[in-house]
């Protein structure tokens, strides 16, 4: 069976390169692309990520609040996640209410936890 194929958007180089060493040592074919354009291109040549693991303030979008909705159009079945290191206050004064947040910083084991759930149970 092929590994699930997970789309990692994050603008830190980083954070973005550790997220994928993670999930392809968990057993999973992470992608990463910078912002929502490269999503929209990847998404674009036919890949279809099982889930996607999105930085909550990416470039390219309308705004943090509006990110789930952008995402969805692009991948229309696949779960997502949100990653951040902005407060829950901040968050609901920026109008985000998205379900799967993962906090920054976060522990490894909760990435790959949140990540398997999704796939398992997807929420959108």
């Amino acid at each position: 069976m092929a590994a699930e194929v997970i789309l990692v958007i994050e603008d830190d180089v980083h954070i973005g390169g550790l997220v994928v060493q993670v999930l392809r040592e968990a057993g999973f074919a992470p992608a990463l692309v910078r912002d929502v354009r490269a999503a929209r291109d990847w998404g674009g040549q036919g890949n279809k990520p099982a889930a996607v693991l999105s930085d909550l303030m990416v470039a390219g979008s309308a705004g943090p609040a509006q990110l789930p909705l952008e995402l969805a159009e692009i991948f229309r079945d696949a779960p997502l996640a949100l990653m951040t290191n902005v407060p829950p206050r901040r968050r609901a004064a920026l109008g985000v209410t998205h379900a799967r947040i993962i906090e920054k910083p976060f522990e490894l084991e909760d990435l790959i936890a949140t990540v398997s759930g999704m796939i398992a149970t997807p929420v959108t």
